[in-house]
């Protein structure tokens, strides 16, 4: 009786009778982030920011997977360390994160990753260097010969403004497109937190090399218009 429920609803929202709740937040427009400044103004000039990015993540090789030892300290720590990102992003030019699972290595999807934007080296090294990080650092030292079946593994990249762009069509709120920054309403002196989508449809936003104000966009005119 659950199969055929599961197929009678899948069925009924694939042909539109019923709402699809996958759809649920979908943003139905080409989009890109830009970010803002200080005030809230997305300016004129694409990619006109510094962004860090850090790859972040952990593996476990244990039979017993997430009831192997150290699985469930190192989960704890890295939701600790996420949660204090966000409650100190300003102190760190933490801008977002997002986590992944790889579910194509293994059947198990026992490797997280946690994808996070800053907007300086310097706020990510502080953070590295903070007090949360070092206790977790230290704890890793002391456990990684002992839990030899745990993997953990870090990338970084700086991107200098004008060497980057993203495009997101009919998506949800996710990667670069889920992190928010600190804006102060001129009028009101209201801070906020502003989100760093706009529209990429029209303008130098139409194309990659306008994204990153390397053209004026107009290298995509010879194939006709976008359907978005």
């Amino acid at each position: 009786m659950l199969i055929l429920y599961r197929v009678a609803v899948a069925y009924l929202q694939a042909t539109g009778w019923m709402q699809n709740p996958y759809m649920d937040g979908v943003i139905r427009e080409k989009t890109s982030s830009q970010f803002p400044d200080a005030s809230g103004s997305y300016g004129s000039t694409p990619a006109n920011n510094d962004v860090v990015v850090l790859l972040i993540g952990f593996r476990n090789n244990h039979p017993l997977g997430l009831l192997a030892p150290g699985a469930k300290d190192i989960a704890d720590g890295f939701q600790a360390m996420a949660k204090d990102l966000d409650a100190q992003a300003e102190k760190f030019d933490f801008l977002g994160m997002t986590t992944w699972l790889n579910a194509n290595t293994r059947q198990t999807q026992n490797e997280i990753l946690s994808v996070g934007y800053f907007k300086t080296v310097e706020g990510l090294h502080a953070f590295a260097h903070d007090d949360l990080h070092r206790k977790w650092w230290t704890w890793w030292n002391r456990v990684y010969k002992q839990w030899s079946h745990m993997s953990i593994f870090h990338e970084v990249y700086h991107a200098p403004k004008g060497h980057w762009e993203n495009i997101y069509i009919n998506s949800h709120v996710s990667g670069i497109q889920s992190t928010t920054s600190k804006v102060v309403d001129e009028e009101t002196g209201k801070e906020m937190w502003a989100s760093p989508i706009v529209d990429a449809g029209r303008g130098l936003l139409k194309t990659s090399a306008g994204r990153m104000s390397r053209s004026e966009a107009r290298e995509h005119d010879k194939y006709g218009a976008d359907p978005y």
